[in-house]
């Protein structure tokens, strides 16, 4: 069945759209251990705000870099504004994803026996609403995952065209995908585990393969020691740290059920579980056994767990979900029926419209707030803030932006030749009303208070922000 370039125009204008209204980050690593120290190299903050993995430098670098370097060459010709930069390094993860996808698709799609399992298997791949949410993000597990499936593919499919310099450039490419995001390397594991013991692939190719990853490690290492200033082997201060020392451990301790919680991503999560477990049982010798099980039953030991880790596994689902069918079919005779059929065409429906709103939502909504203060406040600005709720991140802010944290409203540490701006949450507006500035952002419609079941408000970062006084006309 041939690949129609439609379904990867259709999916470059979703993931564009995508990636320029997802403002923000997923999980604050995104943020934190990317752009902050990215601001910290373009001095847009100082090292004393940075997180304990600055000071313990146990983070890998490479992800940084890009970001310093477009950074700058923007600023060649006019003044970076990092709304524009955040969104470039979503649209290079869209490209790089959906490069992954194709040539994922294009790998393993002859493995499937009907044209009706090789159109779902497209449509999945690319169109799924995790797909796309997660395709655009820069987060460590997105481009480690990604950067891991385009060597893999690359590999799978070199066939008769196999040379040790091939191999060496694919190499470095699962390095790469290592010293991006560490855990990874239990992929790259196992990976090289079947091509040795069940693929027989000769060992110069996999001696390429080897050669080719510490080279990509030596990079990272080079990239380490330009941001930390000193030779340091990140890999392993990062295992020494939340492993050995445990740190990992205080962030949350979870049973290795933890990771069922998958099954909340709906309309596929469940498959993703189930399917999984069959599948490795089903298909012993593929790849992608030898590749996922050691990744998992390591995330499983490992006591510290997030649904995000299992992030690099998710290329791999629709492949996974369709092959398992097949083996029903073929061993067991097993079809879907009407109702099942029926099933899949609402959950593919649900799909969709998750696929609208991801499109067009920000992944964090108090980025609002710093996008407000960027594009409105250019002079100097005091921020006075109860209740900090990450609503003002350094990458994103005026150099001349100072935080403030009060007690209460009344407190407000503002002098006359700045703006003057107070944030308080929802509940905190009620406590001690509003002031007497003007209200410029409201998180806080007079319905959600009906809806503040278990006092969730009480615990959640909304905002009502006051300009108490501005000096921008002046």
């Amino acid at each position: 069945m041939k690949i129609q370039t439609k379904y990867f125009v259709y999916a470059a204008i979703i993931y564009l759209i995508t990636a320029y209204f997802s403002l923000g980050h997923l999980h604050p690593d995104e943020y934190y251990q990317i752009l902050e120290f990215a601001a910290y190299k373009l001095h847009l903050n100082s090292p004393n705000g940075l997180t304990w993995e600055f000071y313990e430098q146990i983070r890998p670098t490479i992800q940084v870099w890009p970001v310093v370097y477009l950074y700058q060459l923007i600023a060649n010709f006019t003044l970076p504004n990092p709304f524009f930069v955040a969104f470039l390094t979503r649209v290079f993860s869209g490209i790089l994803s959906l490069l992954a996808i194709y040539l994922f698709i294009k790998t393993f799609i002859n493995q499937l026996d009907s044209d009706r399992k090789k159109h779902w298997f497209i449509l999945l791949s690319i169109f799924s609403w995790l797909a796309v949410f997660n395709s655009i993000r820069y987060s460590s597990e997105n481009i480690s995952g990604k950067l891991f499936l385009i060597a893999l593919c690359l590999i799978i499919s070199s066939h008769g065209r196999k040379s040790f310099l091939s191999y060496l450039v694919y190499g470095i490419i699962l390095g790469l995908s290592f010293i991006v995001r560490y855990q990874t390397g239990f992929m790259i594991i196992g990976f090289f585990m079947w091509l040795v013991i069940i693929n027989r692939t000769p060992m110069k190719y996999c001696l390429a393969l080897a050669i080719g990853v510490l080279l990509a490690i030596g990079l990272g290492s080079i990239s380490d020691y330009y941001f930390y200033g000193n030779w340091v082997f990140t890999p392993w201060r990062y295992f020494a740290a939340n492993i050995l020392q445990g740190k990992a451990a205080t962030f949350s301790e979870d049973p290795w059920y933890f990771y069922l919680s998958i099954a909340g991503f709906v309309p596929y999560g469940p498959l993703f579980i189930v399917a999984s477990l069959y599948f490795m049982l089903a298909y012993p010798k593929h790849t992608m056994t030898w590749i996922m099980l050691p990744f998992i039953v390591v995330h499983l030991i490992i006591s510290h767990k997030e649904p995000r880790f299992l992030t690099p596994l998710l290329s791999f689902m629709p492949l996974v979900i369709l092959l398992s069918l097949q083996h029903l079919e073929q061993k067991y005779n097993w079809h879907l029926g009407k109702k099942l059929i029926a099933l899949n065409t609402g959950a593919w429906r649900f799909n969709l419209f998750a696929v609208a709103v991801v499109m067009f939502f920000p992944s964090a909504m108090q980025i609002r707030i710093n996008e407000l203060l960027y594009k409105n406040y250019w002079q100097p600005t005091a921020f006075n803030y109860i209740t900090e709720g990450g609503n003002v991140l350094d990458f994103y802010k005026h150099t001349n932006l100072r935080l403030i944290p009060i007690q209460e409203p009344h407190q407000l540490d503002c002098h006359n030749n700045e703006n003057c701006i107070v944030a308080l949450t929802c509940q905190e507006t009620v406590k001690y009303g509003a002031p007497a500035g003007k209200l410029i952002f409201s998180d806080c419609p007079s319905w959600i208070f009906k809806l503040n079941f278990n006092g969730w408000l009480d615990r959640t970062a909304l905002y009502n922000i006051y300009e108490m006084h501005s000096i921008e006309s002046k």
